[in-house]
């Protein structure tokens, strides 16, 4: 699918930086941008031209809601229900995910019964420029209706013709373990550490003298000899960055073997 403006897009090309904010002088009429239907003429995508949400809710629902800090997305992501929050922090930390938005596109289209409109919960883009809706629930009960489960089926098949990916997340699925979550939680914390030109410098020195593999502390004494726990925080928002890659299901010690790119 290819779009007519330089707003992101479901393609292989790479997705643009998004504004944090409109320009004060953009209209309503300016949030929002409908990509062509390529495969199917009942076919519409709605996005938020900067990477914002489509739909907000502060306050006023049953489960939690709120926003979340990333520095993946460049931007505040809303999020509602304990699982969406989980799982865009998870996401955050992820090597595989590149960028990221939450309630952010839309599709439009013609079902059995009329217009059909679905809100997408998260969209990845892999390094490869994929892109992934994402579609999470607390559990198989939240898809006991056949009718909704019927319209994510149709969702599904526009992705597939779009050349796009469909992935329904269950809770329980986010997690590996509760250390795996501990593990993310914190790395996530740290990605908007202080990272200087010279840790940046390091890092490319280190990586040369012992090709991409290291350990966590030899890494985080290369990269900040004169203070420890600076050193593993920048690490750590290096590896939001995906300039370094870790397993997090695994306890993390000093000799926890890291990847640098």
């Amino acid at each position: 699918m290819k779009s007519k403006n330089k707003h992101p897009r479901p393609n292989g090309e790479a997705y643009p930086q998004s504004p944090t904010t409109l320009p004060p002088a953009a209209s309503r009429s300016e949030r929002y941008v409908r990509d062509p239907a390529p495969a199917r003429a009942n076919v519409e995508i709605i996005r938020s031209t900067d990477g914002g949400a489509l739909r907000t809710f502060n306050g006023g629902l049953m489960h939690e809601n709120g926003w979340f800090a990333s520095r993946k997305a460049r931007r505040l992501l809303h999020w509602q229900g304990a699982a969406q929050r989980d799982f865009l922090i998870r996401a955050e930390v992820e090597f595989s995910v590149v960028r990221m938005a939450s309630e952010a596109v839309r599709f439009e289209f013609t079902g059995p019964g009329g217009k059909e409109v679905y809100t997408a919960d998260v969209e990845l883009v892999d390094p490869d420029g994929t892109v992934t809706i994402v579609e999470i629930k607390r559990d198989k009960r939240d898809l006991s209706d056949p009718v909704y489960r019927a319209k994510l089926a149709r969702v599904k098949q526009i992705c597939d013709e779009l050349g796009m990916r469909f992935r329904i997340v269950f809770r329980d699925e986010i997690w590996v373990s509760i250390l795996h979550r501990r593990n993310v939680t914190l790395f996530a914390s740290r990605a908007f550490t202080a990272v200087r030109p010279e840790h940046h410098h390091r890092l490319d020195n280190h990586r040369a003298k012992v090709s991409k593999l290291t350990s966590f502390g030899e890494l985080a004494d290369a990269i900040e000899p004169n203070d420890r726990r600076y050193g593993e925080a920048i690490v750590q928002a290096l590896t939001v960055a995906r300039k370094i890659e870790i397993d997090l299901t695994r306890p993390l010690f000093d000799a926890t073997e890291v990847t640098m790119h």
